[in-house]
Parts: structure tokens; C-alpha cells; sequence
């Protein structure tokens, strides 16, 4: 049911990606961060860039299902801050949003630097992201690709941690055993982000 995206597997189409931009399409974080009419093709860009530097960080494990429908993006546990990135890792996600938001960069990269700062300093899991296309929501594949990494948070006693950029998504997580932690609310309440704890058990 589940696969593990193969790094040396060269698509033209990008599947996560693709999976990545129809289930954000319209969420409230992501119309913030890009905003009209060029919404969704910003939306698969940012989507298609993470999903190759998945690809390719040994720190992140990118999978979809077999149908196609469900991706995930987790980072493996790091001492401190996640944000742990070469230099030049680091310039291409700035030029990627520059190019994306254009001047409002600063005031995008203040928000992001708000995001990072609030993540929990012990070592965790990290799910940057799990979205599921509109048609095969509410079938579990979501809870069902989460599963194994949260089964290894509880073998190995450490906790997950996630920001849910959908209010309408937080029930889900409840499920799966995360609690909020607190409510980030940036750029004058226009940007917001629940923070969600997960302790092993």
C-alpha cells in the first residue's frame, strides 16, 4: 500500500508534488503565503522543490501511496533547531520564495523565522507535511501513512511534532494522538499555524 519515493527515479511529473498542491489548494496558511490568481502553480513549485530535496536529504523521508493519492514528508529527530541546512540548501529555499512572493519576502521570512523558532528543542520527529488529494479524503490513507513512523516515535520513546495549517485538519491529528501546544499568530493574524505535540506512548 505505502512506497518510499526512489531518489534515482527520474519523473517528469512530479507525484508528491502534484498530490502536495491539490490537497493545500486553498488552505488558509498557503493562500496567505501566496496569495490570487497564481496560487496553485506558486503552490506546486514550493510543493515540487520540497518533494526533490526529499528526494535527496538523507534527513527526510518523503512516501506516497500506491494509489497516488496521499504524501508525506517527515524529518528525522536532530539535536535543537531543525533548521540545520547547508548554506546553499539554505540560499536555494530563499530564492525559490523570493521568486514566489517577490517583495514581500522579508515579512514571509520573518514568519518562517517565527515557525522555526517555536519548534521544541528536544530531539522529535518532524512531519513537514501529509496532505491527501480532495476526492480520497476520509478513507484513513493519511492515519495509514503515518503510521509507521509514529510506531518508531513509540518504540524509541521519542515524541512527533507537526503545524497544522488547516483548523479543519486538527481532529484528524487528534486521532492520532498529537495535542496542541500552542497558536502561532503572525503578519497581524493573517498568518496562522497551530503547533501539535505528540508524546509516545
Amino acid at each position: 500500500q505505502i512506497m518510499n519515493q526512489n531518489p534515482t527515479q527520474e519523473n517528469e511529473r512530479n507525484i508528491p508534488a502534484i498530490i502536495f498542491t491539490k490537497a493545500f489548494t486553498g488552505d488558509p496558511f498557503f493562500s496567505w503565503l501566496f496569495p490570487g490568481e497564481k496560487h496553485q502553480e506558486a503552490l506546486y513549485k514550493w510543493w515540487d522543490f520540497l518533494a526533490q530535496n526529499a528526494k535527496i536529504n538523507p534527513q527526510w523521508i518523503l512516501t506516497s501511496d500506491l494509489t497516488e493519492s496521499t504524501s508525506s514528508i517527515w524529518t528525522k529527530p536532530l539535536e535543537g533547531s531543525i533548521e540545520s541546512d547547508h548554506d546553499d540548501a539554505q540560499t536555494a529555499f530563499i530564492n525559490l520564495v523570493q521568486g514566489l512572493v517577490g517583495d514581500r519576502l522579508p515579512k514571509v521570512l520573518e514568519v518562517f523565522a517565527e515557525v522555526n523558532a517555536s519548534h521544541p528543542k528536544e530531539p522529535h520527529w518532524y512531519l513537514q507535511a501529509v496532505g491527501t488529494v480532495p476526492q480520497m479524503q476520509g478513507r484513513g490513507i493519511a492515519a495509514r501513512i503515518l503510521k509507521p513512523i509514529l510506531e518508531i516515535c513509540d518504540a524509541e520513546g521519542v515524541g512527533a511534532y507537526l503545524e497544522s495549517t488547516n483548523p479543519r485538519n486538527l481532529s484528524f491529528y487528534y486521532r492520532l494522538g498529537f495535542k496542541e501546544k500552542t497558536e502561532l499568530l503572525m503578519d497581524g493574524g493573517k498568518a496562522a499555524l497551530t503547533c501539535m505535540w505528540r508524546e509516545p506512548t
